[in-house]
């Protein structure tokens, strides 16, 4: 079995792994946002409000973090430039540039665009997409700074 092989597989198991994920998260934040109570003070409202909003912005970086590592991974030059990188190093750049990825998606989504995306498969997948299109050069630019 070759390198690549293993690696596409260890992708298609990570990928596998994080709609597995999304798929457990989904019934949790249901649960949790229909957990959550108003109070007398009528800031309940807008407690739940920004808990439907924190779980949302977590179940978007989880998201975006998978498909940023997937599409760096289908990279030709992102092989090309691991090809003579030990695995650790690889890891850590893959981490850095993803995990910005995931920290800047937030500010890429608007709230409309996250509730859409909570309720619709196909509008997630799509924003996610996006998130990742926009901020990725960015992300790769500043780990290539450090």
């Amino acid at each position: 079995m070759s390198l690549g092989t293993i690696r596409a597989a260890n992708v298609q198991s990570k990928e596998k792994m994080m709609k597995k994920l999304m798929l457990a998260l989904a019934p949790v934040v249901l649960a949790l946002t229909a957990c959550a109570t108003t109070t007398g003070t009528g800031t309940g409202a807008s407690s739940a409000q920004t808990t439907t909003q924190q779980l949302g912005v977590a179940a978007l970086k989880v998201a975006v973090n998978a498909k940023c590592i997937t599409e760096i991974n289908n990279v030709a030059a992102w092989k090309t430039a691991t090809k003579y990188m030990t695995a650790e190093q690889r890891d850590s750049i893959q981490t850095n540039v993803c995990g910005c990825v995931s920290e800047k998606a937030p500010n890429s989504v608007t709230a409309v665009e996250l509730a859409a995306a909570a309720l619709d498969v196909n509008t997630r997948a799509t924003i996610v997409n996006q998130v990742v299109s926009k901020t990725v050069n960015a992300c790769v630019a500043e780990a290539l700074q450090k």
